[in-house]
């Protein structure tokens, strides 16, 4: 099935004592096994930015194209290289992914991870995010 389904988002992302929310509607298609979840970023100083997130088995892919250019995969017990690049910074990234658990069908429903990030090779915090995909 590669039928587009109009979905809304919430991710939930907690480092510390600082949790941040960003809500967006986009859209969910299925290509395989793979889901893909596709929205555009709110606008703001950065410019526009979409943001395609890949769900697999055992693995998250987010990648961002735009006026933030940015890729980031998870994969539990693993440390994956990424970027994340705007016209002021460019920076070279590192997951390091302690858990991922997906209680979603199809992509709908609730999906969390949790990582140590680190930016040009320094700790930049650990992170827990949970991803809630509902129908619209």
């Amino acid at each position: 099935m590669t039928d587009k389904q109009r979905v809304r988002i919430r991710i939930e992302s907690r480092s510390g004592s600082e949790t941040t929310v960003q809500k967006a509607r986009g859209d969910l298609y299925r290509k395989g096994d793979h889901t893909y979840i596709r929205y555009e970023e709110e606008q703001n100083e950065l410019g526009r930015t979409v943001t395609i997130i890949k769900l697999e088995d055992n693995q998250i892919r987010i990648l961002r194209q735009g006026d933030v250019q940015a890729e980031q995969t998870f994969v539990p017990g693993e440390k994956r290289t990424g970027y994340y690049h705007t016209p002021q910074l460019r920076m070279e990234l590192e997951m390091e992914t302690h858990q991922l658990s997906s209680e979603a069908i199809h992509g709908i429903g609730i999906t969390r991870w949790s990582y140590d990030l680190y930016a040009s090779g320094t700790h930049a915090g650990a992170y827990r995010i949970k991803l809630l995909i509902q129908e619209e």
